[in-house]
C-alpha cells in the first residue's frame, strides 16, 4: 500500500513539474493577457489586451480593440516590439508601439500612442 502510493505521489510530482510554467525568458510562445494601465492621456483601460507569441512572429493587440501591432521574436530574446504605423486623415503618422521585456513568470512593458500611454504586466493563458 504505501509503495504504490509512493509511486503515485511521485508520478504526481512529475506531472506538475512538466505543467509549471515556462520562463518567457526562455520560451515566451502562447498567449498572453493583461490590462493596461494608464500612466497618460486615454488608454483602452476596461478590457484585457493580448500578446501572442507564434514562431518567430508576434502581435499586440491593445484593449482588444479593432487594431493590431505586429512584430518579430527570436526565441530566448529578452525584448518584445511590435509596432503599427497608419496614416492620419492629414498624412501624418500615427505610430503605437508595444515594448516589453520579461519579468519573472510574466511579461511587463509599455505600450504608446499619440493619445496613450500605458504600462502593462500580461500573464500566459
Amino acid at each position: 500500500m504505501r509503495f504504490s502510493f509512493f509511486c503515485f505521489s511521485a508520478i504526481g510530482m512529475t506531472f506538475l513539474a512538466g505543467c509549471a510554467a515556462t520562463d518567457p525568458a526562455q520560451n515566451a510562445y502562447g498567449t498572453w493577457t493583461g490590462k493596461l494601465v494608464t500612466e497618460e492621456g486615454s488608454c483602452p483601460k476596461d478590457d484585457l489586451s493580448m500578446l501572442k507569441v507564434r514562431g518567430d512572429h508576434l502581435i499586440f493587440n491593445p484593449g482588444m480593440g479593432p487594431k493590431v501591432l505586429r512584430g518579430h521574436y527570436k526565441k530566448g530574446s529578452q525584448n518584445f516590439h511590435a509596432e503599427l504605423n497608419e496614416k492620419s486623415m492629414n498624412n501624418s503618422v500615427y505610430r503605437q508601439v508595444f515594448d516589453a521585456y520579461p519579468v519573472g513568470q510574466a511579461i511587463g512593458g509599455t505600450y504608446a500612442s499619440p493619445r496613450c500611454r500605458a504600462r502593462v504586466t500580461l500573464i500566459r493563458r
